[in-house]
């Protein structure tokens, strides 16, 4: 069958819309947000104020979003043979996108988050943005254009940005905070880094698993195809498992537990935990419904900074 023609300006926009995946970037957002001004705001401050001003950390979730929105794009504009295959009804490159529109709206998505962050870095007198900022753009280039191709290597680039978008916020505060808050600061928001990714990793594998078709057809050598998903079932169990101890070696240092039944105030991304858990006692774990529970522990997770206590 004939692809359609492509589209009109106003289809290019809503397409480049929809390939940036909002849904995507208003959890990131959210979770930068809930993070800073639900956690770290009941922090106790005796050895100094957290300062970074509500517009800079507006300009600085607006950064990691326009940076996240270009490499969404750049990465549907490698994806297009793949996607027809694994996501026809999500394939819009070349039907009603195209391909020089990405790349344009990817150049200028680039470089608007990164001029933001160089006035960021300015700002707040530390190149800290900025070489944050540039590390992710150019982690989500290399993604794109070969990293998604070659076991894990792909899967762990998307998980440590993941990662990154806690530190993002000790990055921010960093350059006026004591060395009491520093340690702080790289203690608290690096275990809740390294956790977010573990569990990103998790939803990657999931992801190729899912995609074990298209990405065949298209040449590329993914965990799944290369091991088989028996092998990637067992990786994403130890992830977990792995997920379940740093999460309550965490708590058990950090979160003031002195009897059984505070454990309730940090459970809440348990449910999350254990559906996944559950889904991977199958041989055949459905490998969607996977990617979609490690995105329901995630949001659990950052939705329960709005009462855990301060650390």
């Amino acid at each position: 069958m004939a692809a359609p023609p492509l589209s009109s300006k106003r289809g290019n926009l809503r397409g480049i819309i929809s390939l940036s995946r909002p849904r995507n970037l208003a959890i990131a957002a959210f979770t930068l947000c809930l993070i800073r001004y639900g956690w770290m705001a009941r922090w106790p401050l005796q050895e100094g104020a957290l300062v970074t001003a509500p517009f800079q950390i507006f300009e600085a979730t607006l950064v990691m979003l326009l940076l996240m929105a270009a490499g969404n794009i750049i990465n549907a504009y490698f994806d297009v043979h793949e996607d027809r295959i694994n996501r026809p009804e999500r394939a819009i490159v070349d039907r009603t996108v195209k391909r020089r529109v990405l790349i344009l709206t990817h150049q200028v998505l680039n470089f608007l988050g990164l001029a933001l962050a160089c006035h960021l870095s300015w700002s707040i007198g530390s190149v800290g943005p900025i070489v944050m900022a540039a590390l992710v753009s150019w982690i989500l280039w290399r993604y794109s254009a070969s990293w998604k191709a070659q076991p894990l290597i792909g899967n762990a680039a998307i998980a440590m940005l993941l990662g990154l978008v806690p530190l993002w916020l000790a990055v921010m505060e960093a350059p006026t905070a004591s060395p009491q808050m520093q340690l702080n600061l790289i203690q608290n928001l690096g275990a809740y880094g390294l956790m977010a990714m573990a569990i990103g990793m998790v939803r990657e594998l999931a992801k190729d698993a899912m995609d074990i078709e298209g990405d065949e057809a298209a040449g590329k050598a993914t965990f799944p195809l290369q091991y088989g998903t028996a092998k990637t079932r067992w990786l994403c169990i130890a992830l977990w498992a792995l997920v379940a101890i740093m999460y309550a070696g965490g708590v058990l240092r950090w979160g003031h537990i002195s009897e059984p039944a505070a454990w309730a105030t940090w459970a809440a991304p348990f449910p999350g935990w254990a559906w996944c858990m559950w889904l991977m006692t199958r041989t055949v774990p459905n490998w969607k419904a996977l990617s979609r529970a490690t995105l329901a522990t995630l949001i659990l997770g950052i939705v329960q900074c709005l009462w855990v206590p301060m650390i």
